[in-house]
């Protein structure tokens, strides 16, 4: 089943949209505010106009009110397209004088000579304006009212007046963000022609030249990554080139051993040849694996060791070896404790005490250490061998590399497994001359609480 994949126009929308519904929304209340305020404003003072065109036609005579307005002039002020107009004359005792009945009262005193408040009448909404009126020192109120009908056509006229080009502009902006991300990415369209066009092998860099500036780290990580997939396929290449020889070599003395032995009348002495030469090969074919694992594989769940045990542990496998060729192994430890995986700082151990133990002359020294301090850890491998000139420091961690030493038995492997291992637990390995036995130190440098990649 094919996965759907978000197009990069819909991510931007997702991440947009929300923003603009944002500013529809305070855009319609604000435009809602406006267009509110401005209509009752408006409609307020012709509301009001009307309330005082009433004041004018009151009369009093003898203490009591009259209307005196005329049919004509009561019908062109209650006359309306849109509303319902209502009036009410009030006398000080707060009886109806002349108007409809009944209009809303204001909640509160008539404090002010003018004033506005909202009510209902018939079951409909309406607006008041109130006038207090000292007529002959006789107080009237007038009340004028009409229904809300206008105002709400003039906030909705207005409100569709700002909303709809904002409307549009998030219309228009989602159309040209989905075609502006199209014609932008219409620009790396050749890059792919060209990565599909390549084969497995051709890790050439990829020509950045016309990449738009936001995508082009992504390019550029991709060259990195070319590069280095270049340069570890160069290294398999030597490696299995390297190893080929390094085989063939051993491969074909152990044949021509067992052709001298099949030969010969007393095979003994070619048998005894033909386990070195096999136990080289065995020996080889261990290293070469170990080294392959060790660069294809990463430590994903590192654990805590203790360097001075596993130092112990692997001395008791080391010891009768070093018996055996009359060399003095001896060690110094100190808890130290690391991030890593044991198998492999096992491993790491064992190929720096082996190369110690062979480079070493019989009647020797070789010591272990291991130490911690507040900025790191270190774990030394010294010999009284002959050493490792300073120029060699370097060369001597390349695969199959080995020093003009006669009568050593090696395959060039060992170190450059330990510096694989140390690499891959954010450790150092350097040589030195050691100033204890005056042959050579090997250090590993842990970092203080260090973590492996």
């Amino acid at each position: 089943m094919r996965t759907k994949r978000l197009s990069l126009s819909r991510k931007l929308l997702q991440g947009l949209l929300p923003l603009m519904v944002a500013i529809l929304v305070s855009g319609g209340g604000v435009a809602y505010f406006v267009a509110h305020y401005a209509a009752t404003v408006a409609y307020d003072r012709n509301l009001m106009n009307s309330a005082l065109a009433i004041a004018v036609h009151i009369e009093v005579s003898d203490g009591h009110v009259h209307l005196d307005l005329p049919k004509i002039a009561e019908e062109v002020l209650l006359n309306d397209a849109y509303d319902q107009l209502f009036y009410e004359v009030i006398d000080a005792k707060g009886v109806r004088v002349a108007g409809n009945a009944d209009l809303p009262r204001a909640a509160k005193p008539l404090e002010l000579n003018r004033f506005y408040y909202d009510g209902s009448f018939n079951g409909k909404l309406v607006r008041v304006a109130a006038v207090f009126h000292g007529h002959q020192k006789t107080p009237v109120t007038i009340l004028f009212a009409e229904t809300t009908s206008k105002r709400d056509l003039l906030v909705r006229e207005i409100l569709l007046a700002m909303l709809v080009p904002e409307v549009l502009l998030i219309i228009a902006a989602v159309f040209m963000i989905r075609r502006s991300v199209s014609y932008g990415l219409a620009s790396i369209q050749p890059f792919r022609e060209e990565l599909v066009r390549r084969t497995q092998t051709d890790l050439r860099q990829i020509t950045l030249k016309g990449i738009p500036e936001e995508i082009y780290p992504i390019f550029a990580e991709v060259n990195e990554l070319l590069a280095r997939l270049s340069a570890a396929l160069d290294a398999q290449r030597h490696f299995v080139a390297d190893a080929s020889h390094q085989l063939r070599t051993p491969i074909a003395a152990l044949q021509a051993e067992a052709e001298m032995a099949l030969r010969a009348s007393d095979p003994s002495e070619y048998l005894k040849r033909i386990v070195a030469g096999t136990r080289r090969i065995t020996h080889l074919a261990h290293q070469l694996l170990t080294l392959s694992r060790i660069e294809q594989q990463q430590i994903h769940s590192p654990k805590i060791v203790d360097l001075s045990e596993l130092t112990r542990d692997a001395a008791e496998r080391w010891m009768p070896l070093a018996m055996q060729r009359n060399i003095d192994l001896g060690f110094e430890l100190s808890p130290a404790k690391v991030m890593g995986d044991p198998v492999w700082l096992e491993e790491l151990a064992n190929n720096l005490i082996d190369n110690a133990l062979r480079y070493t002359p019989s009647g020797g020294i070789v010591t272990v250490r291991c130490n911690s301090t507040a900025s790191q850890i270190t774990w030394e491998v010294e010999d009284s061998g002959p050493g490792i000139p300073k120029e060699e420091h370097e060369r001597i961690f390349k695969r199959f590399f080995r020093l003009d030493t006669t009568g050593v038995d090696g395959c060039g492997l060992g170190l450059a497994i330990a510096r694989e291992i140390a690499h891959n637990h954010n450790a150092t390995i350097t040589i030195e001359e050691g100033k204890n036995l005056g042959g050579a130190l090997l250090r590993v440098t842990f970092p203080q609480k260090s973590e492996s990649h």
